[in-house]
């Protein structure tokens, strides 16, 4: 089947849950995902995945407490994935009404108003999608710039890119032309949003710790930093206690990122931060992403290699030995 015709299937999809109470769409997201934890290890190549990571950045975490709170985690990622149709087809109005708490959003519309440009460090966890309206919606139309991956489809990049500016932000593409125009809203005092926990396409980035792994880090990040010196906010959005409908956005200001002096300290500071707000709610942070596919050294095994090494982990071996562990990337190691 090709990208497109896979769009326009997704594309259907998605417009028939926007119908559906949210309640229900999530949690048939939920169940679908938690089923998938329920097959053997050896077809559950997501929840292989969740699992891998789990152990790898926290080595004292038990295999019993990862399939856990990796149970969980693929739970959470169902809601985020079917919550995405109401977000985007449902009343704007209807969606900000689920936020319930907003941290640091003083500090944030300050900001905006100053002359300085605004950079927003956002990371795949909870219901990050609606961060998007909000955006749009407390800035000026047109003067918030937010970075996204193009959908093959065309169909459904359309319905994304349509969905996400309603409140007045612009979406630009993570490409050389979405990179001319990142500059020049930065040059002229604009915000700037980017999803900055993924793998950048050029591994020429540069390589700095993440959870004690060395990780190819996007370095347009340190380029905005350094040339411009913007405002920096660590953004997360996270369900509350009370679930799809109690969502709470954070705006935490990094003064570490905005003073760091070269490229490692930057880029390592803000790792640090990102960090800081996956540990702060682990289960909803999105596992499933392969992080940690590539070092500066080469591509870990750690995913290809996934069954073996989740067999030899439940039969008592030891995780150093197995490469899992933050120490075994030291050289003294």
């Amino acid at each position: 089947m090709s990208k497109q015709s896979q769009g326009r299937h997704l594309w259907v999809v998605v417009r028939l849950l926007a119908w559906l109470p949210l309640p229900l769409v999530t949690a048939f997201g939920a169940l679908v995902a938690t089923l998938i934890t329920l097959v053997p290890l050896r077809y559950a190549s997501a929840y292989r995945v969740v699992l891998i990571n789990l152990l790898a950045t926290h080595p004292d975490m038990s295999l019993a407490e990862a399939k856990r709170i990796g149970r969980k985690s693929m739970a959470e990622l169902g809601r985020t994935l079917t919550e995405f149709s109401h977000v985007w087809h449902r009343p704007v109005a209807q969606t900000l009404s689920r936020v319930t708490h907003l941290h640091g959003e003083s500090a944030f519309l300050a900001a905006t108003a100053s002359e300085r440009p605004v950079l927003l460090l956002s990371l795949h966890q909870g219901s990050w999608e609606i961060s998007n309206l909000y955006l749009g919606d407390k800035t000026d139309p047109g003067k918030t710039l937010i970075m996204y991956q193009p959908h093959p489809a065309t169909l459904m990049d359309a319905m994304v890119k349509a969905a996400r500016e309603r409140t007045g932000s612009v979406l630009i593409p993570t490409n050389s032309q979405g990179v001319k125009q990142a500059l020049a809203a930065m040059k002229n005092g604009g915000t700037l949003g980017i999803l900055s926990d993924h793998n950048p396409g050029n591994r020429s980035n540069p390589s700095v710790p993440f959870f004690g792994y060395d990780v190819p880090t996007p370095a347009l990040i340190d380029k905005l930093v350094q040339r411009y010196r913007p405002h920096v906010f660590i953004v997360s959005c996270n369900r509350g206690e009370g679930g799809v409908k109690d969502i709470h956005v954070h705006f935490e200001p990094a003064p570490a990122i905005e003073q760091a002096s070269d490229t490692t300290e930057i880029l390592t500071e803000m790792n640090a931060g990102l960090q800081r707000c996956i540990e702060r709610n682990l289960p909803q942070y999105q596992w499933t992403y392969k992080r940690f596919k590539w070092s500066s050294q080469g591509r870990r095994n750690w995913y290809r290699q996934s069954n073996r090494l989740l067999a030899d982990i439940a039969a008592g071996k030891d995780r150093k030995a197995l490469g899992l562990h933050p120490e075994t990337e030291r050289p003294d190691a």
